[in-house]
């Protein structure tokens, strides 16, 4: 009431405290921007100084993407690559004078030899003749499709660009002769060596501990996989896992069993599991592939009993048998096909009218039926064969076609039938059955066993609560010991315009997540004030509520020990215990130490010094080293690999020969280095180039 008054009585200072701080709000936005379509600051960021704008970047968007089902960070992602690689070889292609000219341009488009962009995008031919013919009258288009047009031309230029620059360099490279002898020689010269491999698991670990400053050394000792270019984070991710209880169980039983009374009075089978979104198969199923808590229950019942409510992945089901006898299990037959078009119901009229002639002549055994699909037929696949298919199963066919195939045709039977690809008229050459054990046609019901909404509601306000709570880490996690079934997740190390994170997926709450933690004002051991709700993307019910933490935040270069701990603190555990052995380890033969630790001596035949995995071995260049640099018959000092310590012992060693093709192994290294600069290129341009990337601003 005090500040009330307060108020009251200086309320001409608050009026002037309003007003400047509304003059400021003006010359915000009129030089600036909050967001999307605020002010004149619309920039994405920029590539080697060529702005990206935030308006030409959602045009591309809507017109490239327009329809795409792709995740909409995946696309934005794929967008902002095309525009860095696209400005980067621009510059590239200007300073060496490649241009892509109209009219190559136009043949990229509709010429004989056509751009991959447009392969891609699969162009129909007689579309891409009618938009030529367009573009050549210069007559009006469609705004969206010319919107479209003119971003796929974009793509068509940079890929076009991309290839000239690639052959210009792919063109100068040069292998030396004496790369190519040596190459040949390091993949001709062999070694037979015999091995014994004691595994890290079986190699004691008792008093070793890894240490911060023992994984620092061990990423030192890999820097270049280890270093990363920009700032990372780190997140504990808690999600609670919402379950249906007894009462959410209990209340879909009972509905289920309203819904079984009700199937067993309808006298519209079809019409019923239509409207409860059940499925009612033209197939007959044989016992074995049978729901498992059903089988029984089903074949010992009558036609129009109803089985259920049971339970089968999850759902309760009710399942009415509609019908039992006993059919083929794959069929022989030939057909004539007069194809028709659904739209027009002439062509179908016309088609059965055609059919009803072969047919007649059939009969009256005035030509054979091959003869007649091979004149007659417009099945392409089966009419130059006398309308004969390969033998077939039930669910091989339309509907129509399996009915008469297998439910009421028999052996040297005609029957006509239409479809969705026309009017088929039908010889059942031969029935084959594997068993004559009855099959059984179901109509089925069901209902997802879910969470109800109020169970959802009550875990999303527990979660509610607990952050609320608890704003730091330390604090959650302390309340989580009152819910042994919620575990703290850690997830891997992710960047400022990441759109996916670990087990949660990616999309827009995962993109939430990040922004939050790349929030300036976020530190390390906060919690989210938000809970993230994450959708069951087949049953449409929120199958968890995410509560979330900032563990770490990992700065640009070289990532701390405790970010990687969880990655590798296991390799080096494996290298400490090899070195611990490695150091107590008397070598005397193979057979010793085989001996000492249970393990068998092994042979490693033919090995080159370019095998990168050899079998029984995986990946170890150190021992095929030693292998290589010992004399025949010695016997190596321990060496700690990648999946435990060995002992080795070269048997013999074979010498390649000189090669007698030396141009050939020339081109063959060029053409190796010659696939591999595309991607350098690019890779090394955005190296070189400024970029900045403002799209966490936006997005």
């Amino acid at each position: 009431m005090a500040l009330i008054g307060k108020i009251r009585k200086n309320f001409w200072f608050v009026l002037i405290i309003l007003g400047l701080a509304l003059a400021a709000f003006i010359l915000m936005d009129m030089t600036g921007s909050s967001g999307p379509g605020q002010g004149t600051n619309l920039s994405l960021g920029s590539v080697a100084g060529h702005k990206i704008d935030y308006l030409d970047f959602q045009k591309t968007e809507q017109a490239y993407f327009k329809g795409s089902t792709a995740d909409q960070f995946a696309k934005k992602s794929a967008i902002w690559d095309f525009y860095v690689e696209d400005a980067l070889l621009k510059d590239q292609s200007d300073a060496l004078g490649l241009s892509v000219s109209k009219d190559e341009l136009l043949d990229l488009q509709f010429g004989a030899n056509p751009s991959p962009i447009m392969a891609q995008n699969q162009w129909d031919p007689a579309n891409l003749q009618q938009i030529k013919t367009t573009i050549e009258n210069n007559d009006p288009m469609n705004p969206e499709f010319k919107a479209y047009w003119f971003e796929q031309e974009k793509q068509i230029i940079k890929t076009a660009l991309q290839s000239k620059l690639n052959n210009l360099i792919s063109k100068s490279v040069f292998t030396p002769t004496w790369m190519a002898e040596e190459s040949y020689s390091q993949e001709n010269t062999k070694v037979d060596f015999n091995y014994v491999k004691i595994p890290f698991d079986q190699i004691d670990g008792e008093g070793i501990e890894v240490t911060d400053a023992d994984l620092k050394n061990y990423m030192n000792s890999k820097a270049s996989q280890f270093k990363v270019d920009e700032e990372t984070r780190i997140l504990d991710i808690v999600p609670f896992v919402v379950t249906a209880t007894k009462a959410d169980t209990v209340a879909i039983l009972e509905k289920m069993n309203l819904l079984k009374s009700e199937f067993g009075k309808t006298s519209n089978d079809s019409t019923f599991v239509l409207s409860n979104a059940g499925t009612m198969n033209h197939l007959y199923t044989p016992y074995d592939q049978l729901p498992a808590a059903a089988k029984e229950g089903i074949t010992n019942m009558n036609i129009g009993e109803i089985y259920g409510p049971y339970v089968e992945s999850d759902y309760y089901l009710i399942s009415k048998l509609i019908d039992k006898k006993v059919i083929p299990d794959t069929v022989v037959a030939r057909h004539i096909l007069r194809t028709a078009n659904p739209a027009d119901p002439n062509s179908f009229v016309v088609a059965e009218a055609f059919i009803d002639s072969l047919e007649r002549v059939y009969k009256n055994r005035t030509e054979s039926f091959d003869s007649l699909a091979i004149k007659f037929s417009e099945d392409p696949g089966s009419g130059l064969k006398g309308g004969l298919l390969d033998p077939f199963t039930q669910n091989t066919m339309v509907p129509e076609f399996t009915q008469a195939s297998f439910h009421y045709g028999k052996p040297g039977g005609i029957y006509k039938v239409k479809s969705q690809y026309g009017v088929h008229l039908i010889k059942v050459e031969e029935q084959i059955f594997i068993d004559r054990e009855p099959k059984y046609r179901l109509a089925t019901v069901g209902q997802p066993i879910v969470p109800s909404q109020e169970t959802q509601d009550l875990k999303n306000d527990l979660v509610n609560e607990l952050i609320t709570a608890n704003r730091d880490m330390a604090s959650l996690t302390e309340a989580l010991k009152a819910y042994p079934g919620v575990v703290v997740e850690t997830s891997p190390a992710v960047k400022i315009n990441d759109y996916a994170l670990g087990s949660l997926g990616s999309g827009q709450n995962p993109r939430d997540i990040i922004k939050w933690a790349f929030n300036g004002s976020t530190e390390v051991g906060d919690v989210a004030p938000d809970v993230y709700r994450f959708t069951d993307p087949v049953k449409y019910y929120d199958n968890k509520y995410v509560a979330v933490g900032l563990k770490e935040i990992v700065p640009k270069g070289m990532p701390t020990a405790s970010s990687v701990r969880g990655q590798i603190e296991t390799v080096v555990l494996n290298q400490k215990k090899g070195e611990k052995l490695k150091a107590s380890l008397n070598v005397s033969s193979l057979a010793d130490v085989a001996s000492q630790y249970s393990v068998e001596v092994q042979n490693a035949p033919d090995v080159s010094m370019t095998n990168s995995f050899i079998p029984g071995m995986g990946n170890e260049p150190e021992v095929v080293g030693t292998a290589f640099e010992l004399a025949e018959q010695s016997v190596s000092k321990p060496i700690v690999g990648n999946s435990g310590v060995y002992v080795v012992q070269p048997i013999s060693k074979q010498e390649a020969t000189a090669p007698n093709n030396i141009p050939m192994l020339r081109a063959g290294l060029s053409t190796t280095t010659q696939s591999q600069v595309n991607f350098k290129i690019i890779e090394n341009l955005k190296k070189r180039a400024k970029i900045v990337d403002k799209r966490s601003e936006l997005f």
